[in-house]
C-alpha cells in the first residue's frame, strides 16, 4: 500500500455505507485519512443511543437495527465526526410518509445541511476532501477557496441518463407514474445542474465502472479526470460451492436490494408470471419495496417478500440460494453481484450493470439485455432445466470473487488517486 502522510484527507458521506468505509480504510492504510465526516455512526455504548431508541419505541419504530447498520468497522472511531440530528429527524419522520415526496424533501434538507457543515467544520488542516455526488457542492466551493484538492466519487450513472431511462419506462408501464415520480421529474433540471457543478469543481473523479464513466462521457462531461476502480468482493465463503438447494427442492431464485423500477423489478414480476414455475421454483426478495402497491397485485404464492435484513443474514441467504436475479436497467456497479459471487452464488444480470464486466456468460452467470422480459424468462427457465450446470457455476463464482477483493480495490484506489492528483497539478 502506498503511504503518503503529506496529503491528509477529509472523507465525507452522509452514511458509513460499506463502499464508503472501504475508501476510508484505503486512506487510513495509506496514512492519509484525517477524518471521516458523516451523519450518524453507531456507538452501542453511548447513552444517547439508548435514549434515542426509547423515543423511537414510542413511535412504534425499532431504531436499533438501523443504527447497527451504521457501525464503523473499517477504521478507528476516533477519526469519525458526526452531524446526526437532521438524519435522526429524517429517519423518524419518514416512517409516516406515504408517497415519498416528504421523505425526498427531508433527504435533501439533510444533505444540504450536512454539506454546509462539512464545508465549515471538516476542512481544517487537510489538503484534500473526498466527497460524493449530490452532497459536495458547498464543500467543494469552500475547498477551492482554500486551495484544497477536490475528489468526487460517483457511484451512479449520470443523473439525466438515469431519469430519462425511468421516464421511458413510464411510457411502457403507465402504472409506474406515481405522484412521487411526477414530483421528482419536476426537479430533474435543477438537480442535474447541481451535480454538474460538483463535477466541474472536482480535480479527480472516481467511478466504479466503465459503464458509469461512459454515461458521463455521453452527457458531454470531461472524463479525462476520471479514474475507474471496480468495487471489491467480500471475503470468499470457504464452503460456498456446497450451497444452494437439493435436486428435489424448488430452485431458489434470490433478489437482493431495493425492489424498484430502476433495478428492473417490474420486469422480473412479469417474467415470473410468464415462467409459471408452480412448485418447481421460488423467488425470495430481500430489500426495501420501491414499486407502487398496484404493481404487486395478483402475484403467485411462490414469491416471498422479506424486507431489508442485516448484511450478515443476507450473506446466509446468498449461500442458500441457487441464483441471484439482478435484471437492473441502470446500475453503476451492483455490489450484490460481488456479494453473491463471494458466497458461490451465480448471477443473472444485464448489460446495463457495471458489475457485468465480472460476469462470464455461461461460466459464473448469465448476461441478458436490460428490459427484455423474454430473455429474463428464458434465463430463469434455463436455470430450472440445467441444475447441475448451474451448480457447477458456483466454483467459478467463488474464483471471480477471490480474484478482486476489497484489498485490491483499496490498493488501486490510492494509486489512481495519487496519480489523478499529480495530473491535476498537486504535489504528492
Amino acid at each position: 500500500m502506498v503511504k503518503n502522510k503529506s496529503i491528509p484527507v477529509t472523507l465525507a458521506h452522509i452514511n458509513p455505507a460499506p463502499f464508503v468505509q472501504q475508501v476510508g480504510r484505503a486512506l487510513s492504510e495509506a496514512e492519509m485519512l484525517s477524518c471521516f465526516a458523516t451523519t450518524v455512526a453507531d456507538q452501542p455504548q453511548a447513552l444517547w443511543r439508548n435514549s434515542l431508541c426509547n423515543v423511537a419505541k414510542l413511535l412504534n419504530y425499532n431504531l436499533a437495527p438501523q443504527l447497527s447498520r451504521r457501525a464503523v468497522t473499517e477504521f478507528p472511531l476516533s477519526l469519525v465526526m458526526t452531524y446526526p440530528w437532521r438524519e435522526i429527524i429524517i429517519n423518524l419522520l419518514s416512517r409516516v410518509d406515504k408517497d415519498k415526496r416528504f421523505t425526498d424533501i427531508l433527504f435533501h434538507w439533510g444533505v444540504t445541511g450536512f454539506d454546509k457543515w462539512v464545508a465549515s467544520q471538516a476542512l481544517d488542516e487537510v489538503k484534500a476532501v473526498y466527497g460524493y455526488e449530490s452532497g459536495s457542492l458547498r464543500t467543494f466551493e469552500a475547498a477551492r477557496k482554500q486551495g484544497i484538492a477536490r475528489i468526487y466519487d460517483v457511484p451512479s450513472p449520470e443523473h439525466d441518463f438515469v431519469e430519462n431511462l425511468l421516464h421511458k419506462e413510464e411510457g411502457h408501464f403507465p402504472e409506474l407514474i406515481t405522484p412521487y415520480r411526477k414530483y421528482v421529474k419536476s426537479l430533474q433540471e435543477r438537480r442535474t445542474r447541481h451535480r454538474r457543478r460538483e463535477w466541474e469543481l472536482a480535480d479527480v473523479v472516481i467511478a466504479n465502472s466503465e459503464f458509469t464513466k461512459a454515461s458521463y462521457a455521453n452527457a458531454g462531461l470531461d472524463v479525462t479526470k476520471v479514474r475507474v476502480i471496480p468495487y471489491g468482493a467480500p471475503p470468499v465463503c470457504e464452503n460456498g460451492v456446497t450451497g444452494g438447494t437439493k435436486e428435489h427442492e424448488p430452485v431458489n431464485f434470490l433478489w437482493a436490494g431495493t425492489f424498484s423500477v430502476r433495478k428492473g423489478a417490474h420486469y422480473l414480476l412479469q417474467a415470473w408470471k410468464d415462467l409459471k414455475p408452480g412448485d418447481k421454483a421460488k423467488l425470495s426478495v430481500f430489500g426495501a419495496m420501491g414499486l407502487a402497491p398496484s404493481s404487486l397485485q395478483n402475484l403467485p404464492d411462490s414469491i416471498k417478500f422479506s424486507g431489508t435484513v442485516p448484511r450478515s443474514q443476507l450473506y446466509n441467504h446468498y449461500y442458500q440460494a441457487d441464483v441471484l436475479v439482478f435484471p437492473t436497467l441502470c446500475d453503476g456497479f451492483g455490489m450484490v453481484v460481488t456479494e453473491a459471487f463471494a458466497q458461490g452464488l451465480p448471477v443473472i444480470t444485464t448489460d446495463k450493470a457495471g458489475a457485468a464486466d465480472l460476469v462470464r456468460h455461461g461460466v459464473n452467470g448469465l448476461i441478458i439485455p436490460a428490459g427484455d422480459i423474454d430473455a429474463l424468462t428464458e434465463a430463469m427457465n434455463w436455470c430450472m432445466k440445467n441444475r447441475q450446470k448451474l451448480r457447477a457455476m458456483r466454483q467459478a463464482a467463488l474464483e471471480t470473487a477471490a480474484s478482486w477483493q476489497w484489498s485490491d480495490y483499496r490498493r488501486t484506489l490510492v494509486e489512481k488517486l495519487l496519480d489523478g492528483l499529480k495530473t491535476a497539478g498537486y504535489q504528492v
